[in-house]
């Protein structure tokens, strides 16, 4: 036995001699004690907007003596705190602490059916600033309370609300909050599924028994039975731009999207860790991540200038991806067709991202071309994840344009034949014969330089605008355009929303004009100069889309974008993908198993981004999950009716929070915002 400390001894004998006399009186049982028990139990938390806020649990402790609290949010912030009655002052007392260093001590009392307390803080400056928090039972009832958060700079005659958020009791005295049972799994692995029960608690999986569990020990229970239940999908590229604004992400949830990478194409945002603290503060519907952008690095840094950085501008990049990196952007991604990106050469794509990969980041690529090009563009980003020591991504891999099709042969070959030689490269694709971008795809990227302004200057010159033109031309019959004006679909166009689903030809007939690679050509100079306009192109092959999807190092991702019906008319792809893949490829092609596809949309994309404790359905990981009918699951958005949600996907659980219930939506905004190397 270890020897007591005198010291320790002394404490201990002085405290128990200054301790009250035992009475039959349990301690901290006056009705005063008492006032607060009102918030013990374990809550959801949601904003005044509806967002899920966090949840919180309130415990009894040290002999029902102390009410203990643990609250945590989907963005990783946590607090504690202890609530004890000061029977000797008669005040109710708090002191509040958090993993951002914080202390707050609130005192105060019950008073009319409502707990009170108030407290000062003081920041670097010496500004004093008054807190004041009520918590009061909705309707007097016992499953709901609200807490109102004020402030006051002018010692309390204004004050201003900081946070109104509503608790929503759990169901206690069960082992598990949920309970799915009798489906089969499909864990992620690509191994055979099994019968097996899911049991879950808060945000994680606690059990996967081929044993059937007892209903009984749950507080609520799914029939999975006839159904799949897999891992939550995770899209590797998709478009969060419209997240601040469609939070929800109806469009992905519905699809079994419970985690997403946006900041694709070389566009993430910046600034980086504003956006994503913007995202986490509104609350979203899935897991969402970003990439640090190199258009967008590079635009902050050189504009649109037609040229290579010098010296000073290209640490300045470094410093901006290494920034990001740190604030935790889990990749670097280019869009060398895109600009500012298409005026950048090998060396200063390779220098930004060898900085990314040193910070534990991989780098996906929208390829320089991929068409004509394509073989070259594939062998500069192979070349790219060679030299900078980086895992790649051929991301939305795909062949455009006529001449070019079947030669995915030879892309996945140079793929094997990379990662035989130690480079680890990897793929994504959309299960779609059809891209989607803007309508200066089109033009020469030379012509672009400085942006629509200068394009369009260059246009007043005849010698110019005869090269302009005869590029337009050159990739409407050899590229995107498919060699057809039918093929090319208008998608959003604000200046004249009656073309969207229709066509280049379309267009052309409108106007009486022939419909010829040289008259879309000038439409498409007329569609910038009115505005710009993004499109559908048709011109990819099944053949190619195939032999790309059964590739075992192609992952699947939707390069959609955050849609919700009335906007536009946007490529299927946004509503479709993952079901798509599932019920298309898989039930009816055959092109992959069902296995497969579930570990193309989970674990593989998790373990490209180093996603802890996701991608798969196991014991102790988060529970990300979607029940889907293998038998009725499929697309429903085609490219005539775009605004379809797809059917089979009957139930989406992000961290463990049902979004979607028997096929219906429910904005419970149950995701958060990952951070690499926290997440």
């Amino acid at each position: 036995m270890r020897p007591v400390c005198f010291p320790l001894m002394m404490l201990t004998l002085s405290l128990a001699a200054a301790a009250p006399p035992l009475s039959a009186q349990r301690p901290c049982s006056a009705e005063a004690n008492r006032h607060f028990d009102f918030w013990e139990g374990r809550w959801m938390v949601r904003a005044a907007t509806g967002a899920l806020a966090g949840h919180n649990t309130l415990s009894l402790v040290l002999g029902e003596c102390v009410l203990q609290e643990h609250y945590t949010t989907p963005s990783g912030y946590e607090g504690k705190s202890l609530n004890i009655f000061d029977q000797t002052r008669g005040v109710w007392h708090q002191t509040w602490v958090d993993n951002q260093g914080a202390l707050l001590q609130l005192e105060g009392g019950y008073q009319d059916d409502r707990m009170v307390m108030q407290g000062e803080t003081v920041d670097a400056a010496g500004v004093v600033t008054l807190n004041r928090i009520t918590w009061s039972r909705i309707d007097g009832g016992r499953d709901r309370v609200r807490q109102l958060w004020e402030l006051s700079a002018d010692g309390g005659t204004v004050w201003t609300s900081s946070f109104d958020g509503t608790y929503i009791r759990l169901e206690t005295g069960a082992d598990w909050d949920l309970l799915i049972q009798g489906g089969t799994v499909m864990n992620g692995t690509g191994r055979p599924g099994f019968s097996a029960d899911v049991a879950i608690v808060d945000d994680r999986i606690v059990r996967v028994s081929r044993t059937p569990l007892d209903p009984e020990r749950a507080s609520r229970t799914i029939d999975a039975t006839g159904l799949v239940v897999a891992p939550g999908f995770i899209d590797l590229h998709a478009h969060l731009d419209p997240l601040l604004r469609l939070p929800g992400a109806e469009s992905h949830v519905r699809q079994g999207v419970t985690t997403a990478l946006g900041g694709p194409d070389g566009g993430g945002p910046w600034p980086f860790a504003e956006h994503l603290e913007l995202a986490a503060s509104v609350g979203v519907g899935m897991n969402v991540g970003f990439m640090v952008g190199h258009n967008t690095v590079r635009r902050e840094v050189m504009g649109l200038e037609n040229r290579a950085p010098t010296a000073s501008e290209l640490e300045r990049m470094k410093g901006m991806v290494a920034q990001a990196m740190d604030e935790g952007a889990w990749a670097i991604s280019t869009g060398l067709k895109y600009l500012p990106g298409a005026f950048s050469e090998l060396d200063e794509v390779v220098a930004l991202s060898e900085v990314a990969g040193r910070m534990g980041g991989f780098y996906t690529s929208h390829l320089r071309e991929e068409g004509l090009g394509l073989l070259e563009g594939v062998g500069e980003a192979l070349e790219i994840g060679k030299r900078a020591n980086i895992p790649i991504v051929l991301t939305h891999h795909k062949v455009v344009g006529q001449p070019t099709w079947g030669a995915s042969v030879k892309t996945l070959a140079m793929v094997d034949s990379a990662r035989a030689a130690g480079t680890d490269a990897m793929i994504d694709q959309y299960p779609y014969t059809a891209s989607y971008t803007g309508i200066t795809i089109l033009i020469p990227a030379w012509a672009m330089a400085g942006g629509t302004g200068d394009l369009l200057q260059r246009m007043e010159d005849p010698a110019l605008a005869d090269s302009i033109l005869s590029g337009i031309e050159f990739n409407i019959i050899n590229d995107r355009g498919g060699n057809d004006l039918r093929r090319v679909q208008f998608a959003i166009v604000r200046w004249d929303r009656s073309l969207e689903g229709k066509t280049l030809h379309d267009w052309a007939m409108r106007e009486g004009l022939a419909s010829t690679p040289e008259t879309g050509a000038r439409l498409v100079i007329e569609a910038v100069r009115r505005g710009g306009a993004s499109a559908i192109f048709h011109a990819m092959s099944e053949e190619d889309v195939e032999r790309i999807m059964a590739h075992p190092f192609t992952m699947i991702a939707s390069d959609g974008r955050l849609t919700q019906p009335g906007e536009g008319h946007p490529h299927p792809r946004w509503y479709g993908t993952f079901p798509r893949v599932l019920g298309l490829y898989a039930r009816d092609k055959g092109v992959i198993s069902l296995e497969q596809a579930v570990r193309k949309m989970s674990t593989m994309p998790a373990e490209r981004m180093g996603l802890r404790e996701r991608g798969q359905l196991r014991e102790g990981w988060f529970a990300d999950v979607v029940i889907f009918d293998p038998a009725t699951v499929a697309d429903q958005a085609t490219f005539e009716e775009p605004h379809q949600y797809p059917v089979g996907i009957d139930w989406v659980l992000v961290n463990g929070a049902i979004a979607v219930e028997n096929g219906q939506y429910r904005n419970i905004r149950a995701g958060r915002v990952l951070r690499r190397g926290r997440n």
